[in-house]
């Protein structure tokens, strides 16, 4: 059975307690390991207090290894449809991070949120366009892996992600299905234009892909500058001097392998943030480090918003946990009381 026929309910409040448990353990006791700046960027690596319960090699695949192996397909749904794709498993389950690309089909895409994608189904998930110019006719239907887009842009999705689903929720609609995870295109579209202006450069198809490879030769030697330190399961970014997103995971060796496109995901928003203070859309600041007690007040602030979190049925398997506060946004993915993957948002006062 598929998701296309598979009935949604939402989660029982046993499910719904473990399910914030889990995260908020995922919170306590995270502390920073390793501090590394290069040109303003900041990033700092994180561990936990305690070990985490997960040892030696996940139990799932990521999505970029599991697509080089051949192990998930995604592909358009009949003609195409611009929301929404499809991933098909063989035998093993996979990991797709929220904030992954995929790239091809009818045009590139962004990926919503993090999906546990069970092993051997098909699993429609919810996807954003990051390529207003393109609608490729003929047999232009399957996807590679790309890049994972930067933090400034998934901080964009991810709110507007939560928006939509209290709204859904708030009407009584179950959560579950892709269509509940959207975002809101035209804001993305907009957004890339405007990038494209800062960065003085244009794409045939208006894709961020292609700006994305127009800065690699200023990015690729600063991403080069931040090597992944050994034991971490997180990562906090710092940008113009203020912390902008912390990335968690439950495994180091995912966290490790995922390091180099995490560094890049830093990197570009590092990069379009200086062309905001560029053009005056942004401020200066005098110093590059954040307040040392930044991290710190980052974790109180999520553990103290899930009192108010959204908990519902995730796309695939587990339950999607969001937070939303004047200071704070995010989500987080936990799967049979077992926390999976997070990202937090510093929200502009």
């Amino acid at each position: 059975m598929n998701d296309r026929t598979r009935t949604r309910t939402s989660p029982s409040a046993a499910d719904d307690q473990a399910a914030r448990k889990a995260f908020n353990a995922a919170l306590t006791g995270l502390r920073p390991r390793v501090t590394m700046e290069r040109d303003g960027l900041v990033l700092i690596a994180l561990e936990a207090a305690r070990p985490p319960r997960t040892q030696g090699a996940p139990r799932y695949l990521r999505f970029d290894e599991a697509a080089a192996a051949g192990a998930v397909e995604i592909r358009e749904i009949d003609s195409g449809a611009v929301p929404v794709v499809e991933a098909i498993t063989k035998d093993k389950p996979v990991l797709i991070f929220a904030g992954d690309t995929i790239v091809g089909g009818k045009q590139n895409r962004f990926i919503n949120v993090t999906i546990w994608l069970p092993a051997a189904k098909a699993t429609q998930i919810p996807v954003t366009c990051l390529e207003a110019g393109r609608w490729d006719g003929g047999e232009a239907m399957r996807f590679g892996a790309g890049r994972k887009a930067d933090y400034a842009l998934r901080s964009m999705v991810n709110i507007q992600v939560g928006q939509q689903l209290r709204s859904a929720m708030a009407m009584g609609a179950p959560t579950g299905g892709a269509q509940a995870f959207a975002a809101d295109q035209g804001a993305i579209w907009n957004e890339i234009g405007q990038r494209e202006t800062r960065a003085g450069r244009s794409s045939a198809t208006a894709s961020l892909h292609d700006l994305y490879e127009e800065e690699r030769g200023e990015a690729q030697p600063l991403a080069a500058a931040f090597p992944c330190p050994t034991g971490a399961t997180g990562l906090a970014v710092a940008v113009g001097g203020r912390i902008v997103a912390l990335e968690l995971f439950d495994n180091p060796a995912t966290l490790a392998a995922s390091w180099p496109r995490l560094v890049e995901s830093a990197v570009s928003a590092h990069l379009d943030h200086a062309r905001m203070v560029a053009v005056g859309l942004a401020q200066s600041r005098a110093h590059r480090h954040p307040d040392p007690e930044a991290i710190g007040r980052m974790i109180d602030r999520a553990s103290a918003a899930l009192d108010g979190a959204a908990v519902g049925l995730s796309i695939g398997e587990g339950l999607d946990i969001r937070l939303a506060s004047h200071r704070i946004a995010g989500s987080a993915l936990v799967r049979k009381g077992h926390f999976i993957h997070a990202e937090l948002f510093r929200v502009v006062a």
